[in-house]
């Protein structure tokens, strides 16, 4: 099977309802894409209210039905209750949501722990017929929730992400072990063009790595829709030739480790 592979590297503003616009925009752009990743807070850094999301979820949902296309939403702040959460939400060809990801693990270095929930929700879930993953930014740092969505059947890992340019290169590697380790394909979203409070720099360099390790394709610092086509019927071949996931398994099973940890 054949899927095309579609990462929106953005450059995200300062005002939502410029991003969001200049958003779809782009998103009016495409044609052939059977999945399209959005990166992390493309939207901004703001939380958003409930009723704020459910105008840009719906808004997102009529640009993947009109494209014929799966949408992940990549990471927004949003609040849910009492609880403010990041969470990437899926959308299926006719726009509906069929699935949420939320970041499991706040990233200490941002501050992000100060006022952000952990996340519940995990997955993995299947759109157009492909069982996929997502970590978002930091999550993809901890082998264990990439592990065990591998797992559980997830043949592509997404990390929809807003990395700075100093962390680029940890990105790649991270990239490429998690991809190996785990047999699937693993990409990187990243925006693009803006920067961290502390004045870093974010400049994009999304790449799509196999589960071999081979790096398929990366951007460069400009804003850019990535897109490529992944041949998923590769999967078969590498996970027989390198047993990685497999082992692991047994090795889980061996030592006791509860199912929850192993994919059931």
């Amino acid at each position: 099977m054949r899927l095309r592979l579609a990462l929106v590297q953005f450059a995200r503003g300062e005002e939502k309802e410029e991003n969001l616009e200049h958003m779809l925009d782009l998103l009016s752009t495409l044609s052939g894409a059977g999945l399209v990743c959005l990166p992390e807070n493309w939207v901004g850094r703001e939380v958003l209210e409930e009723e704020e999301w459910k105008k840009v979820l719906g808004l997102l949902g009529e640009a993947a039905r009109e494209g014929r296309f799966s949408l992940l939403t990549g990471g927004t702040y949003l609040r849910r209750g009492e609880e403010i959460l990041s969470s990437c939400y899926a959308l299926n060809e006719q726009g509906k949501v069929v699935g949420r990801s939320d970041k499991l693990f706040p990233s200490q270095s941002t501050g992000e722990r100060s006022f952000l929930s952990r996340g519940r929700e995990f997955g993995p879930f299947t759109l157009g017929g492909v069982k996929l993953g997502v970590v978002v930014c930091v999550d993809a740092l901890y082998p264990e929730p990439c592990r065990t969505l591998s797992a559980r059947g997830a043949q592509l890992l997404l990390n929809p992400s807003n990395i700075p340019e100093n962390r680029v290169g940890t990105w790649r590697h991270v990239g490429v072990a998690r991809a190996v380790e785990n047999g699937v394909f693993f990409a990187f979203v990243n925006n693009t063009r803006s920067c961290y409070p502390d004045g870093r720099r974010v400049v994009g360099h999304s790449f799509l790595v196999s589960p071999t390790g081979e790096l398929l394709a990366e951007a460069g610092e400009e804003e850019t829709i990535l897109e490529h086509e992944v041949d998923l019927s590769a999967l078969k071949e590498v996970r027989l030739r390198w047993p990685f996931l497999r082992d692991t398994g047994r090795f889980w099973r061996r030592a006791g480790f509860p199912s929850s940890w192993r994919g059931g």
